[in-house]
């Protein structure tokens, strides 16, 4: 099999749009919660507010991306967190924004990585991880991951957290090495008792997977 080069890279301020233009490409359709309460359609080709929040952290000089030939074929946001961080008020027209948000923030509250590393005040994490389709299968957000967890070390953080709402994406946590901290079937998850993410299989529900650094 012939060798497939890219280089890796720092994300810079400049590369934004074209970090936007890449989620919008290879991420915001293939993530199944996403997917199940059809956040992209004809009608809806963007969500601008969903993008901004994931968007954060892509500048913070350790944020990665693949490239092959000058093209963008990979991308890994990686913002710091820490401990006792609060949750900033959100407030949006966006009913689907609010949505995934709100689910994200109930996710971390209930799982409170913190609490599994008591001596520890600070980690990073993994916004979002994704790659060109034609380019997948070839280790390359593996790489970009085992690059974050390098770099998460060096800044002084004691653990890597991944939430997964993915099935796929949950197994790549485990064979790199992950432990599973908290588990959240979606039939579990409701609001004014209905549930909000009907995913098709095998994603049946999210995960928090945590790495100690």
């Amino acid at each position: 099999m012939p060798q497939f080069d890219y280089e890796v890279e720092i994300i810079q301020k400049e590369d934004r749009d074209d970090v936007i233009q890449f989620m919008r490409d290879y991420f915001m359709e293939d993530e199944p919660i996403n997917t199940s309460i059809n956040l992209i359609t004809k009608e809806k080709p963007v969500n601008v507010p969903l993008e901004e929040y994931l968007v954060q952290g892509y500048d913070n000089g350790i944020s990665t991306k693949a490239v092959r030939n000058g093209k963008m074929i990979g991308v890994c946001i990686n913002p710091i967190l820490e401990r006792n961080q609060e949750h900033e008020k959100v407030e949006s027209d966006n009913k689907d924004f609010l949505t995934i948000y709100n689910f994200l923030v109930y996710m971390d509250e209930h799982s409170d990585a913190f609490k599994h590393f008591p001596g520890v005040n600070k980690a990073i994490t993994v916004s979002l991880v994704a790659v060109d389709s034609r380019c997948r299968g070839k280790g390359i957000a593996k790489d970009l991951m085992s690059r974050a967890l390098i770099a998460g070390k060096q800044l002084g953080c004691g653990f890597m957290v991944v939430e997964c709402s993915s099935h796929y994406t949950a197994l790549a946590m485990k064979r790199m090495g992950f432990e599973c901290i908290y588990t959240l079937p979606y039939k579990n998850y409701k609001v004014d008792g209905k549930i909000v993410f009907n995913t098709d299989p095998p994603h049946t529900e999210a995960t928090v997977y945590v790495k100690k650094l």
